[in-house]
Order: structure tokens, then C-alpha cells, then sequence
């Protein structure tokens, strides 16, 4: 299969993402050799290409020439998921280009400052850790033969005291400015996993929503600032037809939609949480009662008036709503279950309807449409007294 060629420089923050899935311990491999690459390729034609053209030795101009071709190769079988291979590969040319800029210029002129750059590339690839200590130990042998047999002859290339100084220096300043390079995006890798991490560890993976952790979290800390703000608890009804008529994947898909519709009807500042299956937890900071009424009663109507849309049929929702203020619990433990008793006697009155209350005595208005849920038409029955007398919303 031919190697395809990709753009070397994504956006701010973006990563080319390998063909064949990656488990997470693999993310930062791949994300830092995709920089490191592009680094690579800039330091081969940018900088020592020049150098050694103006140097006048034709044996590294080719080194360099085909380490270019060969970190694009590296960088294709990278893509693929080869993370290991190559790396494998970048480093021996680097170890290549190194032994060969000893072994003509001799030691003193800074390419054995390279070596350092090398396992520092060795050490966060992919490979093993075993090949890691056997290459190390390698590339340290290889490159104290060189600089011993240097101790004993002339160089190959013999370059004045002005042109030698120089070249040290041109050596360390790009030496430092690739270990910078290298650390700076190995730091930005690492800092852009942590942010995913946290973000998963504070998400619902399938949803996208607050986990329950949280989204408790965040009432908690309202509470300890005394900040005002209503709890409403949200649980779709008849949500066990969509599993059991259609199959959980249909569920899962259901529960996507909800969400889409519950941030629809939220205001900014709103938070929202799955709580746990398909019951959800809404925050409205600063609200009164009848505010947060409006809010679970625009919230309901979004859901209500957008159906989940499937290539071969149309399934419609409806949340019940329990709300609860923090004026009425002095703890948010008992804020918490006072919501959930109301989500249970909207539930008792009829679902697809808010409850700020326990009793039956107030209620949101009653849809007079039948809605879809799941798989069939199901009219909605009016809620009704202990008595069995109907309550008229």
C-alpha cells in the first residue's frame, strides 16, 4: 500500500489521528512523534542540510537528503499504527548522521552533542523497554569507538581553529534548540491528554452531559457559597419501551437526542448532568420557583416537540420533572430527594409534567396531543384523586 503524505503542521492543538484505533497508553506515543517528525523534517532541511553544504562534505549532504526520505516513510508507518517501527527508523538515521559527522569532522566540534538528543528520542518512542537499554547501550558503544579513534588520528576532515569554534557553537545553540523543541511539545502532548482525561473524568461518556460526580459536585460547592440556585431531577418516560422494542443501541441514540434537546431549552450558566440510566440533573442557579418552572417547562417542550428521527421511524419523548429550591432543604442531600419525590408524584400525575409540589393540587399543563413514545401512540390519562375523581389540569 502506498505512503500517503499528510499536512506536516496541524491547527492549534490538533493531532493526526492514527487509521487503526489506539488504546489510551498509546495516545502520547503517537501524538508526540506526529511532532516530532515535523521537527525532524525542519531540522534536516532547514539547518543541517546548509551546514554541510557549506561545509563542503558530500557524504552528509546525502545522509541528510535521505534521512528526509526516510522520516517521511517513518512518519507513514507512524500514521498506521507502526509507532515503534518508526521510531526505530527516524533513530537510525539520526545515529547514521551523527557517526558520520564524527567520524569526518572529528570530536570538539559539538556533533557529539546529538547523542544526548538521540536517546532522549530513543526513550520516548514507543519501542520496548528492553530494545530501549539494548539501543542505548549500542548507540554509547558506537559512538565511544569513534570518539576513542578520533583521540588517536586526524580527523578526515581537517577545518581550521576559527571554523572548528564556530561550528561548535552552531552545534550546541541547535543541539539546545531541538531538546527544546522536543520538551516543549512532549510538555504540549501531555497537557492536551490531561485535559481529555479530566474532561472523561468528569463527563458521561456516552452522552457527553456531567457525570453524577460532578454535576453533585458543582450543587455542592454552590451550596457552601450559599449561592441560590433549583434542582431539578428529569427521568424519560416509558424510556424501558426504547430498549426492550428497539434495542439498546436505539436507547443510547435516544439518550444522545435528550440531551441535545435538554441544552436547547437550557439558559447559559444552567448545568446539566446525567444522574444516573436515563434520569438527568438540571442546576439553575439564581432562580426563584417559578423561574425554574419555566425553565423545566421550556426544557419538557424540547424534548416533546423534537422526536428522535431514525432512517425508518420517527420516536417521540417525554421527561417528567420533579424541582426543588434551595430555600426549601437545609442540606442538599434532602434538596436532592425532595426533587425526587416530586419526579415520582409527576410520574404518579401522569407524566410528561413538572412537579414543585408533593401534591396533586398543582400541576403543569397537560399536552392534549398523544406523543410516540417508544414505539406506539400512548393517550395520556388524566391523574386522579385516592378517590378516583379526576383532577383537571
Amino acid at each position: 500500500m502506498p505512503l500517503r503524505t499528510y499536512r506536516l503542521w496541524g491547527g492549534r492543538g490538533a493531532s493526526l489521528p492514527p487509521y487503526c484505533p489506539l488504546p489510551p497508553e498509546y495516545r502520547r506515543y503517537f501524538d508526540t512523534f506526529a511532532h516530532l517528525y515535523a521537527m525532524a523534517l525542519v531540522a534536516y532541511a532547514g539547518l543541517m542540510l546548509p551546514l554541510f553544504v557549506w561545509l563542503g562534505s558530500p557524504g552528509p549532504v546525502l545522509i541528510v537528503l535521505f534521512s528526509v526520505l526516510m522520516t517521511l516513510g517513518a512518519r507513514g508507518l507512524h500514521h498506521r499504527g507502526y509507532m515503534a517501527w518508526g521510531a526505530a527508523l527516524l533513530w537510525g538515521m539520526m545515529l547514521l548522521l551523527i557517526g558520520e559527522s564524527i567520524r569526518l569532522y572529528g570530536a570538539g566540534v559539538g556533533f557529539e552533542f546529538y547523542v544526548g538528543l538521540a536517546l532522549l528520542v530513543l526513550h520516548i518512542s514507543a519501542i520496548p523497554r528492553s530494545y530501549k537499554i539494548v539501543l542505548s547501550l549500542l548507540l554509547l558503544g558506537v559512538i565511544g569507538v569513534l570518539l576513542m579513534s578520533m583521540h588517536q588520528g586526524a580527523p578526515s576532515v581537517a577545518l581550521s581553529p576559527t571554523v572548528a569554534t564556530w561550528l561548535l557553537w552552531v552545534n550546541l545553540v541547535l543541539t539546545g534548540a531541538l531538546f527544546a523543541g522536543v520538551l516543549m511539545g512532549l510538555e504540549g502532548v501531555t497537557e492536551r491528554l490531561e485535559r481529555a482525561y479530566r474532561r472523561e473524568a468528569l463527563h458521561d461518556m456516552l452522552t457527553g452531559a456531567l457525570n453524577r460526580r460532578a454535576i453533585v459536585a458543582i450543587a455542592e460547592r454552590w451550596q457552601r457559597a450559599k449561592r441560590p440556585f433549583a434542582v431539578v431531577l428529569l427521568d424519560v418516560d416509558h424510556f424501558k419501551r426504547f430498549n426492550d422494542l428497539h434495542g439498546h443501541a436505539t436507547g443510547d441514540a435516544a439518550l444522545c437526542h435528550l440531551v441535545n434537546c435538554l441544552r436547547q431549552g437550557l439558559r447559559d450558566g444552567d448545568m446539566l448532568g446525567r444522574y444516573g440510566g436515563e434520569e438527568f440533573m438540571l442546576l439553575l442557579p439564581g432562580t426563584s420557583r417559578a423561574d425554574a418552572m419555566a425553565v423545566a417547562e421550556r426544557v419538557a417542550t424540547f424534548v416533546r416537540d423534537q422526536p428522535l428521527v431514525l432512517p425508518d421511524k420517527s420516536l417521540g419523548m417525554t421527561v417528567s420533572q420533579g424541582l426543588a429550591t434551595q430555600d426549601e432543604a437545609a442540606t442538599l442531600s434532602a434538596m436532592i430527594a425532595l426533587a425526587d419525590r416530586r419526579l415520582y408524584a409527576a410520574k404518579g400525575a401522569g407524566r410528561d409534567r413538572v412537579m414543585s409540589w408533593e401534591s396533586f393540587g398543582t400541576l403543569s399543563p397537560m399536552p392534549t396531543r398523544c406523543v410516540v413514545e417508544g414505539a406506539e401512540a400512548c393517550p395520556f390519562e388524566p391523574p386522579r384523586r385516592h378517590d378516583d375523581s379526576v383532577i383537571k389540569a
